[in-house]
């Protein structure tokens, strides 16, 4: 059984999309991954959930309250989910949320099958890796993407991990 719930209706409308691809955790220093395409997927439209129960041990990972003058005023749970948008004219997938804790395989081959399903063109992971280097110095840029001629420049490849998986799969 899949570990998500698709929107038949708006996948119905995608014309070729590019998925980009962020989890907070380990490969999102400062939150700088997660904040870029959390303002790419401004405005979108949630496309797909994912059973959030089964990727996540809530023990490590728990659900954030907010409490305003002695009340709760919101909770938090983490989440995985898949939004789409526009962007100059192009659709884009953007698929953000919580790094999961658990079924990592199962997630991976889910999120191959949904990509082919939803005809993506393109599968572009972005993160952010700590580095100790001087402000007077050029960034080193790692990139992972499902065509190599989209990684141009001096990028190299990042770290194996979840993000790799699917992107990788895509463009075997």
């Amino acid at each position: 059984m899949a570990l998500y719930r698709l929107d038949q209706t708006a996948a119905s409308e995608l014309i070729a999309p590019s998925l980009v691809a962020a989890l907070d955790g380990w490969v999102d220093a400062g939150s700088a991954a997660t904040a870029a395409v959390a303002q790419l997927a401004q405005g979108g439209r949630v496309l797909a959930t994912f059973d959030n129960d089964q990727l996540y041990d809530y023990r490590s990972r728990r659900p954030t309250l907010q409490i305003v003058d002695g009340r709760l005023a919101e909770l938090t749970w983490p989440e995985l989910l898949l939004r789409a948008t526009v962007v100059e004219g192009r659709d884009v997938l953007v698929l953000s949320g919580a790094e999961p804790d658990d079924r990592w395989r199962t997630l991976a081959a889910d999120l191959v099958e949904l990509s082919e399903r939803l005809g993506v063109a393109e599968w572009i992971s972005v993160g952010a890796i700590p580095a100790a280097v001087p402000h007077t110095r050029p960034v080193p840029i790692l990139g992972t993407a499902s065509q190599p001629d989209l990684l141009r420049g001096d990028v190299r490849a990042g770290p194996t991990g979840l993000l790799r998986v699917p992107g990788a799969a895509i463009s075997v």
